[in-house]
């Protein structure tokens, strides 16, 4: 027993360990909280199923195809070559890349911090920050492309700091294909050039080069034409505005005024004594570009959560030597805080995928009107033979809609007394009502013989 403790004082063992409680609590929250909160992770499922399995999906032109098809769609195709072909598995099976990503960024923060401080207890600090922060830790069981981009910035960062020109055209080869997981992630080849200093022009080089490979000629081959999702992205982004989120605005301090729900407020003690140029950079150069960006999301801010945890890792270990106690105290708080909102996984659309699973199970409704199909899954659990009508949240066009389907999943915050007369009016009536976590709850009603006898007089 007494070797067994003493084998976790080496770092081997504390990140073994580490990494392996992660990879099963994100595996866990993926297959327990098996919704999606927003059409984003559909798309890359889509794709990806879209290349292993032969089916019809597609995937909206501002995106690179990169991400689904080299990382998502392989595993895939693998275990539907084995046999294996229920869509909630192959869903589950799809992130098995993603967590495999968040996962090596740990010890890739820990050796950073090591790198950086030369202090062991500043570098484990670091590490159960990240590793426990909710952004990471939530994120790392989906198929969001900016998982990757995290991994592969925090390589970056790490070889930089290597200081050797070959380490820094690595590094930017590392961050050309962020920038291929997610466009935005361009922003960090600023502080990666400028902490190169002299060798900035190396990262700029592996930049160019691997951002050609994985954008520029990755596009010709899928998209038709170099840097085509690029270019549609940068039109949609910054001309059109069309945003598929419902607030597609926000102002540029967003990001500070929700700062309690992405950095414990306890860690700013740590900030102040991390005095680290390099860590800074990373952290402070890509909040203020992407401030400047119209629509922001929390999620955007994953790959800045490896550098803000070494900064507070820093800070924990210089504060340590004169505050102990204080040290410990604010460490567990901002643990405690920054793990609490991983809450955000019971919003996941469950109720409407357990809605689609029993949709799917009904042979005899070939047209259904539902709202958010990425909520449902796409075709994923409702068949790729059923006619869907996207009502949308509120309903639009709801009548029309009704008039063609054999059933209709409305939220159950939008089933107003006008929604229910509609649908009573067409002779639907109460099938189920499915209910997970803080999902929206979804009713679903079913058209009867009655109403099915004056659709076919109408």
């Amino acid at each position: 027993m007494t070797r067994l403790v003493a084998s976790f004082h080496h770092p081997r063992a504390w990140l073994v360990a580490l990494m392996a409680a992660v990879a099963a609590a994100q595996l866990w929250l993926a297959h327990h909280f098996d919704g999606f909160l927003t059409g984003d992770e559909v798309e890359v499922l889509s794709e990806a199923f879209r290349v292993a399995t032969g089916a019809p999906y597609g995937l909206w032109n501002v995106r690179s195809r990169f991400v689904p098809q080299v990382i998502a769609a392989p595993p895939l195709a693998l275990f539907t070559h084995l046999g294996i072909h229920d869509p909630s598995t192959l869903i589950w099976l799809a992130t098995l890349p993603f967590v495999a990503a968040s996962v090596v960024t740990i010890p890739l923060v820990y050796a950073l911090a090591k790198r950086w401080s030369d202090d062991e207890l500043a570098a484990r600090a670091a590490t159960l920050l990240f590793a426990l922060h909710w952004i990471p830790l939530g994120f790392g069981g989906t198929t969001y492309p900016r998982v990757v981009a995290m991994a592969c910035l925090t390589a970056a960062a790490w070889l930089v700091a290597r200081e050797t020109n070959l380490a820094c055209v690595a590094a930017g080869a590392f961050a050309g294909v962020a920038f291929a997981d997610r466009f935005s992630e361009i922003v960090f080849v600023i502080p990666l050039a400028l902490a190169a200093r002299r060798r900035g022009a190396y990262i700029v080089a592996g930049f160019i080069a691997s951002a050609s490979l994985t954008v520029g000629a990755y596009d010709w081959l899928t998209w038709g034409a170099p840097f085509a999702s690029l270019r549609n992205f940068a039109r949609v982004t910054l001309v059109v505005r069309d945003f598929s989120s419902r607030v597609k605005v926000q102002s540029p301090l967003w990001y500070l005024e929700t700062l309690p729900r992405w950095c414990a407020l306890t860690l700013v003690p740590f900030f102040w004594r991390a005095r680290h140029r390099d860590a800074w950079l990373y952290v402070v150069i890509p909040l203020v570009v992407l401030s400047c960006i119209a629509h922001k999301e929390l999620r955007y801010l994953q790959s800045l959560i490896p550098f803000l945890a070494i900064l507070g890792g820093l800070g924990f270990a210089s504060l340590l030597r004169t505050r102990p106690r204080v040290a410990a105290a604010l460490l567990a708080l901002s643990l405690t805080w920054n793990l609490v909102g991983l809450r955000f996984v019971e919003r996941r659309s469950m109720a409407a995928v357990d809605a689609a699973r029993f949709l799917g199970r009904e042979p005899s409704l070939h047209t259904l009107a539902i709202p958010q199909v990425w909520a449902f899954g796409d075709k994923h659990y409702l068949g790729h033979d059923r006619r869907v009508f996207d009502i949308g949240s509120p309903p639009h066009d709801l009548a029309a809609a009704l008039d063609a389907s054999d059933a209709a999943a409305i939220y159950g915050s939008d089933l107003t007394p006008a929604v229910r007369a509609e649908l009573a009016q067409r002779g639907f009536a109460l099938r189920a009502v499915f209910r997970r976590a803080r999902s929206r709850d979804v009713v679903v009603f079913v058209r009867s013989l009655s109403g099915t006898s004056d659709r076919a007089r109408r």
